[in-house]
């Protein structure tokens, strides 16, 4: 283990189990540019949290007359893109094999690995039709042993089938339908991709919390945040936390976070109104004055902005007494738009005294 002013990262295997039977043949360039679109998204993980993460690919893609690991353990920044020759659907679904061979398999390559985990995420057209090494019940169990003894993370993507179902008689607590079509495998990788993000955001927070403890107390607890944790490819639970369009008043513990410069010039917009009404100051550009709290957008680009927004975020947690809406900060003069914004606060999804706007909930979740 490192020290001296260094930590020890969380090494984040990102396991995914890629259906190529024939059926999948009419959605194969979405699956291919979704899966590319995915690995473009962990890194974008791994530079955003680079202090606490390291992030692995594995690609399995099956049918019945191939199982093939096409990347395994590879650090996200030497995946090469995937392409219709390593993709070309045909054959049958032996879905049981290709998740226990692949998830074994990482399993023993990981297992005594002090700080990791797995992200594991099958995507399937249809069900289960030709396995002949394990079965449906040694999958379940071989699931709901990686979640609660090595705290990894699951999540089942599907169409033509119950997903529902099929993914509780797997035990995967996560999961998702889409149409069966491009526009429907490339929405589900796109929403794939934003709630992986969000995961990954609360890996980070955990780690936060999570540093000092020996690394079996991490995996414990590790485990138990999965088993608490809803689906978090569903949006409903967040419902009570989206910042109102028009705010014109405060209750007494809110806060009101807004877009400013670095000379703390509050000028125009929500900055002015911040100035105006909740006690923002004129000449400072960072942090908490009266009930608002200034976070710079226009220094730069998105670069620029993280390291404060990632000191809000700890800041909020700290007061857990107040309630932070946060507006579209740079989404104004600054000339960001939400997409661009909304991930550098993926580490605030789970901190429950933040609220976003609405737009950047969409990017997240």
């Amino acid at each position: 283990m490192e020290t001296n002013n260094t930590t020890v990262k969380t090494q984040v295997y990102n396991l995914i189990i890629l259906d190529k039977s024939g059926s999948m043949s009419s959605i194969a360039n979405a699956a291919i540019s979704g899966f590319n679109e995915t690995v473009g998204g962990i890194r974008s993980a791994q530079e955003r949290f680079k202090d606490t993460q390291e992030h692995f690919v594995s690609l399995m893609i099956f049918c019945n007359c191939e199982k093939t690991m096409v990347y395994d353990m590879v650090p996200v920044n030497e995946v090469k893109e995937l392409t219709s020759r390593e993709y070309r659907p045909c054959c049958c679904t032996p879905l049981y094999d290709a998740m226990g061979i692949s998830i074994n398999a990482l399993y023993n390559a990981i297992k005594d690995k002090e700080d990791a985990t797995a992200v594991v995420t099958v995507i399937t057209d249809g069900y289960e039709n030709a396995s002949k090494e394990y079965s449906g019940k040694a999958i379940k169990a071989l699931v709901e042993r990686m979640k609660n003894e090595e705290g990894w993370n699951f999540a089942y993507i599907g169409t033509n089938q119950d997903v529902e179902a099929t993914a509780s008689s797997l035990s995967i607590d996560h999961h998702m339908s889409f149409h069966d079509d491009e526009v429907g495998m490339a929405e589900a990788w796109e929403k794939e991709r934003k709630s992986k993000m969000m995961l990954f955001g609360r890996f980070s927070a955990d780690f936060a919390a999570t540093s000092a403890m020996p690394s079996a107390m991490r995996k414990m607890h590790r485990s138990r945040s999965n088993r608490e944790n809803r689906n978090y490819h569903e949006m409903s639970e967040f419902s009570n936390r989206i910042t109102p369009e028009h705010i014109t008043s405060l209750k007494s513990n809110e806060i009101f976070v807004f877009g400013s410069n670095l000379a703390g010039a509050h000028a125009g917009g929500a900055a002015y109104l911040a100035y105006q009404r909740f006690g923002a100051v004129m000449g400072q550009g960072i942090g908490l004055q009266g009930q608002s709290y200034a976070i710079p957008t226009m220094q730069g680009d998105t670069n620029t902005i993280l390291p404060y927004v990632e000191e809000f975020i700890i800041f909020a947690k700290q007061h857990p007494e107040l309630t932070f809406l946060v507006t579209k900060i740079g989404c104004g003069i600054a000339g960001f738009i939400p997409a661009e914004i909304a991930p550098l606060f993926a580490g605030a999804v789970e901190v429950e005294n933040i609220h976003l706007p609405m737009d950047f909930w969409k990017e997240l979740v």
